[in-house]
């Protein structure tokens, strides 16, 4: 390894994890190619330069456990050599939060207040690209909404530059999520007014763009982790927090009220599938899409309970299961709507039906484990554990199990989660 020049090859490594936000943006394309180049030089630096300590941390053990699981669990439940490919491929999440721990522990705060600085840039720019397509029905490049009607006069998803993709939301609440606890961690609540405007601001600013996507999932995701973070800190009084909840639902009902696709969107929404004078909420929900797709999960967690039907094997079992079966067959009675599709809209159902009761354990044991150090980080008060705080909470929301869900490997999904673990992991272990 002496042949190699490593701190060119670190020097590359920072700029794919401080540009990884942009990258995303990219498309699926770029960010798989991101995380191949970033696993491999992970790879040389890890041995060229004896970087083991990282994988010696028990947590990073469990998490490999629990890829080698998934892979293993692919090979007993063979379908495919794609399938196959794509479990073993799982680890190079993996290394994307080892290169952001070790990104962090390297980067100057001159290069770490640049990153913060770019990423704010970007994810105002995004925002301002969606306001502008929820308002003139395409955004600055010409890309037209998500989910519109045949006229293209009813739009109730808007993506901006995502095009196709409905993630914007997901990008805004997350990576926005992230930039804003940078921020308050960086100001460390300080009372300057000036300050707490600013970043009170900048979070009003991604709840308005979040409610014009019409990303209900992306909502909920921003809610929880506010509703986390600020429950577990000391300097904010509670009488903020509900004021800050408060502006969150006039500011809600009032865009709905001006705003036919984001009214039905949300309030409608929640009217139509909750309330009800003759129908139980529970045979409500499982009248929707979600319940559907929920219905058939539960079908094949039966079949295969302790291991499931194999990684990603849901698109490939649902089309056998007597609830999609009754919806192909009973097409109007089912408004359209089919059982089958890619994934369960649901971790705790996905991983159930493709990983068993045992792939389950895993992941809410990814959960009980953040909450806990959460919980521990909150006795000091110091400015890593307000940020390690924050992200820990992002984490709790992305992965909080009674919502529903994107599937929990794809790109977007995994590269997003295990970049926020790298951030979680060094600003834990980094506390006073």
């Amino acid at each position: 390894m002496r042949f190699f020049n490593f701190d060119k090859i670190q020097k590359v490594l920072y700029f794919f994890v401080l540009f990884f936000p942009l990258i995303i943006v990219l498309r699926s394309a770029a960010t798989n190619i991101t995380l191949t180049v970033l696993s491999i030089i992970s790879i040389f630096i890890i041995i060229g330069q004896k970087k083991y300590f990282f994988f010696k941390d028990y947590f990073i053990k469990y998490i490999i456990f629990f890829f080698i699981f998934i892979f293993i669990n692919s090979l007993l439940n063979f379908y495919n050599l794609e399938i196959v490919l794509k479990s073993l491929s799982n680890f190079r999440y993996l290394f994307l939060t080892f290169a952001v721990f070790i990104t962090l522990e390297n980067i100057s705060n001159k290069n770490l207040k640049l990153f913060l600085n770019i990423n704010l840039i970007l994810i105002i720019l995004i925002g301002l690209d969606i306001f502008y397509q929820f308002n003139f029905g395409k955004n600055i490049i010409g890309l037209l909404p998500g989910i519109c009607d045949n006229n293209m006069e009813n739009c109730t998803r808007f993506s901006g530059i995502f095009g196709s993709e409905l993630i914007a939301g997901a990008y805004i609440s997350q990576i926005g999520l992230l930039i804003f606890y940078l921020i308050i961690s960086k100001n460390k609540l300080k009372t300057n007014n000036f300050n707490q405007i600013t970043s009170f601001t900048f979070l009003l600013y991604l709840f308005f763009i979040i409610i014009l996507t019409g990303e209900r999932n992306a909502l909920l995701i921003f809610l929880i982790s506010i509703f986390i973070f600020f429950f577990l800190q000391k300097k904010i009084k509670l009488k903020d927090f509900l004021i800050l909840n408060f502006i969150f639902l006039i500011s809600l009902i009032i865009i709905s009220q001006n705003s036919k696709s984001i009214k039905s969107r949300y309030l409608n929404f929640f009217n139509s599938t909750v309330s009800s004078k003759n129908t139980p909420i529970i045979e409500k929900l499982k009248n929707t899409p979600w319940g559907f797709h929920y219905q058939a999960a539960y079908e094949l967690f039966l079949q295969k309970p302790l291991l499931g039907h194999g990684h990603k094997s849901f698109r490939i079992k649902c089309r056998d299961t007597k609830i999609d079966k009754k919806t192909v067959f009973y097409r109007d009675m089912f408004r359209g709507y089919r059982a089958c599709s890619s994934h369960p809209h649901s971790y705790v159902m996905e991983f159930l039906s493709e990983n068993g009761i045992i792939g389950l354990i895993f992941y809410l044991a990814i959960i009980i484990y953040i909450f806990f150090k959460i919980l521990n980080l909150r006795i000091n008060d110091n400015n890593n554990n307000l940020l390690a705080i924050g992200i820990g909470s992002l984490i709790l929301a992305i992965l909080f199990p009674i919502k529903p869900s994107g599937s929990f490997f794809t790109t977007f999904n995994a590269s997003i989660l295990f970049y926020l673990l790298g951030f979680f992991l060094y600003y834990s272990k980094n506390t006073k």
